[in-house]
């Protein structure tokens, strides 16, 4: 679980979390990755960690949500691995239907979309023609299939995580487009499922943070069609 600047919304994230996997009753870990927070994300995930199968990790500075999912993910131990974000746009319900998802099916990856027909997604105008933009150039530019690669709730099979997390560059926007660009390149199956629990969008995009995705799908794109990266 990445988190910036969330002193205000983690414990409460965490708590929420740890009851819906308690309640699963899966074997699980909860690893709480602080991107470098100005604020005291990393005190409030301490203290809510107490008594609870949660690590809390802090990177010295703010490098990327992509960044903070590595992190986490080479801290962990299982051998299935749920990216998860900590604001609660998503309900942490979610996560079991990703691990069923994800024994039902034998995929390597399972990805929430927000824009699959059955998911509860509310969003702006602006927010819906920017997301469905950056779908499209995503299609064109990388040949990724999937209606979202956005959704902060992702589950993998380690081995997956472990053969393409080396060739991954993109630590900030574009962190997700690549990561899924990579395990298509590799021959990987990646299944979608709907979000079944309301999304609200609620995040707003600067132009700048708009103008920096687009050059990362770029780079990614070369990368992916020139340099043969993530199948070389």
């Amino acid at each position: 679980m990445p988190a910036y600047r969330l002193s205000g919304l983690v414990g409460e994230s965490i708590r929420a979390v740890d009851g819906v996997l308690r309640a699963a009753g899966y074997p699980y870990e909860i690893i709480v990755v602080d991107d470098g927070s100005p604020d005291d994300t990393y005190g409030e995930a301490l203290r809510a960690s107490r008594g609870r199968p949660v690590r809390v990790l802090r990177l010295r500075r703010n490098r990327g949500k992509g960044a903070a999912l590595l992190a986490g993910y080479r801290r962990s131990r299982g051998d299935i691995v749920v990216f998860f974000d900590a604001d609660l746009d998503i309900d942490p319900r979610q996560i079991p239907l990703l691990v069923r998802a994800l024994h039902a099916t034998g995929a390597d990856a399972v990805v929430t979309s927000k824009w699959h027909p059955r998911s509860r997604t509310e969003a702006s105008p602006t927010r819906w023609f920017l997301s469905r933009a950056f779908h499209a150039l995503e299609r064109l530019l990388l040949g990724v299939r999937v209606t979202d690669t956005q959704t902060g709730a992702k589950a993998f099979k380690r081995q997956a995580l472990d053969e393409v997390a080396p060739r991954l560059t993109v630590k900030r926007y574009a962190f997700d487009a690549e990561l899924l660009t990579a395990i298509t390149a590799r021959g990987k199956t990646i299944v979608e499922i709907p979000a079944v629990w309301r999304i609200r969008l609620k995040s707003r995009f600067h132009p700048l943070e708009i103008a920096r995705m687009l050059l990362d799908l770029l780079a990614i794109a070369y990368r992916h069609r020139v340099k043969h990266q993530y199948t070389a």
